[in-house]
């Protein structure tokens, strides 16, 4: 098969990547990828039409510009910058600037000025179409903040009849980048929940909210204040963060309330006069190192309830963090397609003894897993979201909530979607940083070179994804705890039925009878040998579950597109860059 290499040596080596980076870097994440247009057609009906139009004008500016800036901001010494934090001014003034590198925040502003949560200019397929075609190029500090928006807009949305009157214009600034807050832009969100005691165990926040009718130190009285440290607070940058605490004086003390906090009060944005709240330092992290995440202390911070404060932990729980799993899933997904796709097109590339490295038997074989990894990765996802949509975008809180919806089939339904997003968010997680591992191993010792392409930074990111909104073995649990609170209502085997549907009923009842079995278990918290059998089984069923789905909603889609090849899509770009230097060589003549 290999051909045999003979010639005399040249000390002038005259081999070149330059073909390769040529196809890599023209092309154009939507406009030349006849699958991901398929998945948006499918999906969104009636749209697709004015959805196309604007992903491919979107996609003009995603696949190059976007991704340039993103590259350049990841450098090693832009990486050193956005660790950076200012305490003080000249003047002695607590300021606490967070310093990002320019290309960030030129990102952030251009991004955020899509105004994807707002309802005048988005759509639910519109968003959910940008932010895939976004997230190919990674987090690269601006996907967190988004995300992180998408849960706060949301959450305010819930109790937008009841919000306090500035709480209501923080919503305002947030969704529709408009009203009082608003300096022509719209506003950014985050959440800070976690605490040093652990992230997952929400209930364990010891952050106080306090109401104080005397007027503070900021001329504001009659209002909750917040007090106590928050370890792990990414886009800490933002305006406005919805944070958890627990409200002292009042008869759920031992609860947790949900409050939107200003990172500034009016006016004091201009001279850098924080909310009664420092940032202690800014965490050095294995991955998203553009996104600045760091310790922050409330020393008696305004705040603003969002919602009953007896309904704080299923609201941050049922909706913020939910929300921030589903778009880690999407987010995953579509950068799985990238990841796939340039190294596919390297393998078709590169040669070794003679012939392409993608005709050896192995890399055959390591080339289609890859490609189907990311093909059914992003078909589930899109069918994920297609059951958030058909509910309006509106998640149930918790299980209690859910199980007043007299309307049986409803009920289960929108069970499913919970569990979706918990299966999806662990399996695409836990699945991405072996994807991106195999496809760094198709460029050999290239793979790991950072100046020659992004998937180390894109591997870190991952890294750091896969820990986001609870690591895997906390939501495994969860998803067996809540199938134990449902079973009388929705037993396990019918639900593996109903989440199948579809498929063949000799594949479909092997995973019914075992994933029964597997929720039938009392608890995952013993440690007793049957129970730790029981762990091991879930472990491995959870990702073989949700597989199955998402191998489901790949044949549902039915593709019959055209395989990537990169000797086709080489002539293609040269012959349509050979167009463009004509139509500007007869413009200047």
């Amino acid at each position: 098969m290999c051909a045999q290499i003979n010639e005399e040596g040249n000390r002038n080596n005259p081999y070149s990547f330059d073909d390769y980076l040529f196809v890599r870097n023209q092309f154009n994440y939507y406009k030349d990828d006849e699958f991901f247009q398929a998945l948006v057609k499918k999906y969104t009906g009636d749209e697709f039409e004015k959805i196309n139009k604007e992903l491919l004008a979107l996609s003009d500016y995603v696949s190059f510009r976007f991704r340039d800036l993103a590259d350049k901001s990841n450098d090693l010494e832009n990486r050193i910058k956005v660790t950076k934090i200012k305490h003080y001014d000249a003047h002695n003034h607590r300021i606490d600037r967070i310093e990002r590198c320019a290309e960030t925040e030129i990102l952030e502003r251009e991004i955020f000025s899509l105004g994807l949560f707002d309802p005048n200019r988005n759509s639910p397929w519109s968003r959910f179409a940008k932010l895939f075609l976004l997230s190919q190029n990674s987090e690269f500090g601006v996907i967190c903040p988004i995300v992180c928006t998408h849960g706060m807009v949301w959450l305010l949305q819930q109790y937008e009849d009841m919000l306090d009157p500035e709480a209501l214009k923080i919503l305002e600034h947030v969704r529709n980048g408009t009203g009082e807050y608003s300096n022509g832009e719209y506003g950014r969100g985050a959440q800070f929940v976690t605490e040093i005691q652990g992230g997952s165990d929400v209930p364990s926040n010891l952050v106080e909210a306090v109401f104080e009718e005397a007027e503070g130190p900021d001329g504001i009285s009659n209002c909750w204040r917040l007090y106590g440290q928050k370890f792990f607070c990414s886009a800490a940058h933002a305006d406005y963060a919805v944070v958890t605490a627990k409200p002292k004086g009042t008869p759920t003390s031992t609860k947790i309330a949900v409050f939107a906090v200003p990172a500034w009060l009016p006016k004091n944005k201009e001279k850098e006069i924080r909310n009664s709240y420092t940032i202690d330092r800014l965490k050095p992290k294995l991955g998203t190192a553009e996104l600045p995440t760091a310790e922050i202390t409330y020393n008696g911070a305004v705040a603003y309830p969002i919602g009953p404060l007896e309904k704080g932990l299923a609201d941050i729980v049922g909706i913020v963090l939910s929300l921030s799993r589903l778009d880690i899933g999407l987010s995953m997904a579509s950068g799985a397609l990238r990841v796939a796709r340039e190294a596919t097109l390297y393998a078709q590339f590169r040669t070794a003894f003679g012939v392409p490295v993608s005709n050896f038997p192995l890399m055959i074989n390591q080339i289609n897993d890859l490609n189907h990894t990311a093909m059914r990765s992003a078909a589930g996802a899109f069918k994920v979201y297609s059951e958030f949509i058909h509910f309006g975008e509106e998640l149930i809180a918790g299980l209690r909530d859910l199980e007043k919806i007299g309307d049986i089939t409803e009920r289960k339904r929108r069970f499913r979607l919970r569990e979706l997003v918990m299966l999806q968010k662990i399996v695409v997680c836990d699945e991405a940083p072996a994807l991106i591992r195999m496809a760094i191993s198709f460029f050999g010792g290239h793979g790991i070179m950072e100046d020659f392409l992004s998937f180390p930074r894109v591997h870190r990111d991952s890294m750091i994804m896969e820990l986001w909104e609870g690591p895997r073995n906390v939501l495994l649990t969860q998803i067996h705890r809540d199938f134990q609170r449902v079973k009388d209502w929705y037993p396990a085997d019918d639900f593996a039925r109903d989440l199948l549907a579809g498929a063949k009923s000799d594949v479909v009842e092997p995973y019914a009878a075992e994933f029964l079995r597997i929720m039938s278990h009392e608890s995952l918290l013993k440690n007793d040998a049957e129970t730790l059998a029981i762990c091991r089984d879930w472990q491995e069923f959870s990702n073989k579950l949700l597989q199955a789905y998402q191998d489901q909603a790949l044949a549902e889609l039915d593709y019959q597109g055209t395989p990537l090849k990169f000797s086709r899509l080489l002539r293609k770009f040269k012959k349509e860059e050979k167009k463009k230097k004509q139509v500007i060589t007869e413009a200047n003549s």
